[in-house]
């Protein structure tokens, strides 16, 4: 696993955790790896995972279960709520790159169209 050096390692695994649970990857009320599967998996600290779930369980995105281990919330809209706060992080992003290449609106919007219209024409 690689991560970015400026990004803290646990909230990296918290947002691929996150992009799991979007994707359904891990399906709405399913079983989280353990903490130690999910260490090796990521290569990380075990104290580096559990404070990803930490916060992740704060956020109610998973539930602990005493014995069983943790497990997706089971609420479509709190995924919902993620995945929409997820898209917006990615626009505000781009948008704000675009706009120092002096784009406006307009042009921003245009340029998306017909970025999606090519990937549309290259699947076929």
């Amino acid at each position: 696993m690689e991560y970015i050096d400026s990004i803290p390692i646990y909230l990296q695994i918290k947002d691929i955790l996150y992009r799991k649970i979007i994707s359904n990857e891990y399906e709405l009320g399913s079983q989280l790896p353990s903490v130690r599967q999910l260490a090796v998996q990521f290569s990380a600290n075990t104290n580096t995972v559990q404070k990803s779930l930490k916060e992740m369980m704060e956020e109610e995105v998973i539930t602990p279960q005493r014995g069983k281990g943790n497990f997706v919330t089971e609420d479509e809209q709190i995924v919902k709520k993620l995945r929409n706060h997820i898209v917006n992080e990615m626009f505000d992003a781009t948008y704000d790159k675009l706009h120092s290449l002096n784009m406006n609106d307009q042009e921003i919007i245009d340029s998306f169209k017909n970025y999606v219209k090519q990937r549309d024409e290259g699947d076929e």
